[in-house]
Protein backbone atom coordinates (compact mmCIF):
# COMPACT_ATOMS: atom_id res chain seq x y z
CA UNK A 1 0.00 0.00 0.00
CA UNK A 2 1.51 3.23 -0.85
CA UNK A 3 1.57 5.97 1.93
CA UNK A 4 1.02 9.59 1.76
CA UNK A 5 4.23 11.37 2.36
CA UNK A 6 5.46 14.90 3.36
CA UNK A 7 4.61 17.58 1.04
CA UNK A 8 7.36 19.83 1.32
CA UNK A 9 10.27 16.50 0.51
CA UNK A 10 7.66 15.84 -2.30
CA UNK A 11 8.21 19.20 -3.91
CA UNK A 12 11.91 19.09 -3.76
CA UNK A 13 12.19 15.18 -5.43
CA UNK A 14 9.72 16.74 -8.09
CA UNK A 15 12.53 19.36 -8.93
CA UNK A 16 13.73 15.80 -11.28
CA UNK A 17 10.79 14.72 -13.40
CA UNK A 18 9.91 10.84 -12.14
CA UNK A 19 11.82 11.40 -8.18
CA UNK A 20 8.50 13.04 -7.21
CA UNK A 21 6.38 9.81 -8.61
CA UNK A 22 8.72 7.49 -7.24
CA UNK A 23 9.45 9.35 -3.30
CA UNK A 24 5.21 9.08 -3.59
CA UNK A 25 5.92 5.42 -4.03
CA UNK A 26 4.79 5.23 -7.33
CA UNK A 27 7.18 3.96 -8.69
CA UNK A 28 6.71 2.26 -12.50
CA UNK A 29 4.96 5.91 -12.81
CA UNK A 30 7.89 7.75 -11.45
CA UNK A 31 10.83 5.70 -13.81
CA UNK A 32 9.05 6.02 -16.84
CA UNK A 33 8.61 9.80 -16.42
CA UNK A 34 12.50 9.98 -15.69
CA UNK A 35 13.39 7.43 -18.34
CA UNK A 36 11.18 9.41 -20.94
CA UNK A 37 12.66 12.65 -19.88
CA UNK A 38 16.22 11.41 -20.30
CA UNK A 39 15.57 9.41 -23.68
CA UNK A 40 13.71 12.90 -24.86
CA UNK A 41 17.47 14.92 -23.80
CA UNK A 42 19.91 12.52 -25.05
CA UNK A 43 18.02 11.95 -28.55
CA UNK A 44 17.78 15.71 -28.70
CA UNK A 45 21.48 16.17 -28.65
CA UNK A 46 22.80 13.48 -30.41
CA UNK A 47 20.52 14.37 -33.43
CA UNK A 48 21.14 18.48 -32.87
CA UNK A 49 17.29 19.03 -32.21
CA UNK A 50 17.18 21.49 -30.03
CA UNK A 51 13.20 21.44 -30.15
CA UNK A 52 12.91 17.71 -28.75
CA UNK A 53 15.81 18.20 -25.53
CA UNK A 54 13.58 21.37 -24.90
CA UNK A 55 10.70 19.27 -24.51
CA UNK A 56 11.88 18.01 -21.67
CA UNK A 57 11.00 21.02 -20.08
CA UNK A 58 6.87 20.14 -20.44
CA UNK A 59 7.44 16.59 -19.31
CA UNK A 60 9.26 18.22 -16.34
CA UNK A 61 6.12 20.61 -15.31
CA UNK A 62 3.90 17.47 -16.42
CA UNK A 63 5.57 15.79 -13.43
CA UNK A 64 5.97 18.54 -11.62
CA UNK A 65 2.46 19.29 -11.06
CA UNK A 66 1.39 15.48 -11.31
CA UNK A 67 3.14 15.20 -7.57
CA UNK A 68 1.49 18.70 -6.61
CA UNK A 69 -1.67 17.15 -7.43
CA UNK A 70 -1.18 13.59 -5.58
CA UNK A 71 0.11 15.27 -2.42
CA UNK A 72 -3.39 17.46 -2.09
CA UNK A 73 -5.43 14.91 -2.66
CA UNK A 74 -7.66 13.71 0.46
CA UNK A 75 -5.82 10.83 2.35
CA UNK A 76 -9.10 8.53 0.82
CA UNK A 77 -8.39 9.26 -3.07
CA UNK A 78 -4.96 9.37 -2.64
CA UNK A 79 -4.62 5.23 -1.10
CA UNK A 80 -6.98 4.86 -4.24
CA UNK A 81 -4.55 5.59 -6.80
CA UNK A 82 -2.75 3.01 -8.84
CA UNK A 83 0.60 2.78 -9.84
CA UNK A 84 0.84 2.24 -13.92
CA UNK A 85 3.43 3.03 -16.19
CA UNK A 86 2.80 6.38 -18.42
CA UNK A 87 2.30 4.87 -21.36
CA UNK A 88 1.01 1.42 -19.68
CA UNK A 89 3.89 -0.61 -21.19
CA UNK A 90 1.78 -3.55 -18.99
CA UNK A 91 -0.74 -3.67 -22.26
CA UNK A 92 1.91 -3.45 -24.35
CA UNK A 93 3.36 -5.87 -23.33
CA UNK A 94 0.60 -7.93 -21.57
CA UNK A 95 2.74 -11.25 -21.14
CA UNK A 96 5.38 -9.43 -19.95
CA UNK A 97 7.14 -10.21 -23.16
CA UNK A 98 7.25 -9.08 -27.26
CA UNK A 99 5.69 -10.48 -29.54
CA UNK A 100 7.15 -11.04 -33.65
CA UNK A 101 6.03 -7.58 -34.51
CA UNK A 102 7.46 -5.75 -31.31
CA UNK A 103 10.62 -7.99 -31.18
CA UNK A 104 11.19 -6.52 -34.92
CA UNK A 105 10.97 -3.06 -33.68
CA UNK A 106 13.19 -3.55 -30.50
CA UNK A 107 15.59 -4.88 -32.41
CA UNK A 108 15.69 -2.23 -35.34
CA UNK A 109 15.88 0.25 -31.96
CA UNK A 110 18.93 -1.45 -30.95
CA UNK A 111 20.70 -1.53 -34.03
CA UNK A 112 20.01 2.53 -34.29
CA UNK A 113 21.32 2.84 -30.78
CA UNK A 114 24.25 0.49 -31.41
CA UNK A 115 24.89 2.76 -34.74
CA UNK A 116 24.63 6.04 -32.84
CA UNK A 117 27.08 4.91 -30.22
CA UNK A 118 29.66 4.48 -32.93
CA UNK A 119 28.47 7.33 -35.30
CA UNK A 120 30.50 10.43 -34.29
CA UNK A 121 33.48 8.94 -33.46
CA UNK A 122 33.77 6.77 -36.67
CA UNK A 123 33.29 10.36 -38.98
CA UNK A 124 35.89 12.36 -37.14
CA UNK A 125 38.38 9.50 -37.40
CA UNK A 126 37.20 9.25 -40.98
CA UNK A 127 37.09 13.11 -41.62
CA UNK A 128 40.66 12.97 -40.30
CA UNK A 129 41.98 10.47 -43.09
CA UNK A 130 40.62 12.60 -45.36
CA UNK A 131 41.80 15.97 -44.50
CA UNK A 132 45.36 14.23 -44.52
CA UNK A 133 44.98 11.76 -47.90
CA UNK A 134 42.86 14.61 -50.26
CA UNK A 135 41.61 18.29 -48.34
CA UNK A 136 40.76 19.50 -45.42
CA UNK A 137 37.83 21.17 -48.04
CA UNK A 138 37.07 18.34 -49.43
CA UNK A 139 37.04 17.16 -45.71
CA UNK A 140 34.62 19.41 -44.18
CA UNK A 141 32.13 19.02 -47.10
CA UNK A 142 31.81 14.89 -46.02
CA UNK A 143 31.46 15.71 -42.69
CA UNK A 144 28.64 18.14 -42.86
CA UNK A 145 26.61 15.46 -44.74
CA UNK A 146 27.96 12.62 -42.11
CA UNK A 147 26.86 14.85 -39.34
CA UNK A 148 23.38 15.55 -40.59
CA UNK A 149 22.62 12.06 -41.34
CA UNK A 150 20.85 11.10 -37.85
CA UNK A 151 18.64 14.18 -38.54
CA UNK A 152 17.54 13.09 -41.85
CA UNK A 153 16.99 9.82 -40.33
CA UNK A 154 14.97 10.38 -37.29
CA UNK A 155 12.77 12.76 -39.84
CA UNK A 156 12.14 9.84 -41.96
CA UNK A 157 10.88 8.26 -39.33
CA UNK A 158 8.77 10.61 -37.92
CA UNK A 159 7.32 11.21 -41.54
CA UNK A 160 6.98 8.03 -42.33
CA UNK A 161 5.24 6.93 -38.60
CA UNK A 162 2.63 9.90 -38.96
CA UNK A 163 1.62 9.24 -42.71
CA UNK A 164 0.84 5.16 -41.28
CA UNK A 165 -1.13 6.67 -38.50
CA UNK A 166 -2.86 9.35 -40.48
CA UNK A 167 -3.80 6.16 -43.68
CA UNK A 168 -4.65 3.56 -40.67
CA UNK A 169 -7.00 6.45 -39.25
CA UNK A 170 -8.29 7.05 -42.69
CA UNK A 171 -9.26 3.49 -43.46
CA UNK A 172 -10.35 2.85 -40.16
CA UNK A 173 -13.18 6.37 -40.96
CA UNK A 174 -14.29 5.09 -44.42
CA UNK A 175 -14.60 1.88 -44.19
CA UNK A 176 -18.14 0.16 -43.77
CA UNK A 177 -18.76 -2.17 -41.07
CA UNK A 178 -18.83 -5.74 -41.98
CA UNK A 179 -22.44 -6.88 -42.02
CA UNK A 180 -23.57 -9.84 -39.12
CA UNK A 181 -24.27 -13.09 -39.97
CA UNK A 182 -28.09 -13.59 -39.93
CA UNK A 183 -28.00 -15.92 -36.98
CA UNK A 184 -26.36 -12.61 -35.10
CA UNK A 185 -28.96 -10.10 -36.47
CA UNK A 186 -31.93 -12.70 -35.32
CA UNK A 187 -30.28 -12.79 -31.75
CA UNK A 188 -29.98 -8.84 -31.64
CA UNK A 189 -33.32 -8.43 -33.09
CA UNK A 190 -34.71 -10.87 -30.46
CA UNK A 191 -33.21 -9.05 -27.39
CA UNK A 192 -34.95 -5.93 -28.62
CA UNK A 193 -38.56 -7.45 -27.99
Amino acid sequence: MIKKKNGFIAFICSLIPGAGEMYLGFMKEGLSIMCLAYAMFVTGAWIDASWLACSVVILWFYSLFNVHNKVSLPDEEFYTLEDNYLFHLDQILPEGRLNGRQTKVFGWLLVLFGIATVWKSSIRNLLAVLETCISSDFADLVGNYLYGIPRFVVAVILIVCGVRMILKKKIELYTEPEELPESVSEEKNGEKN
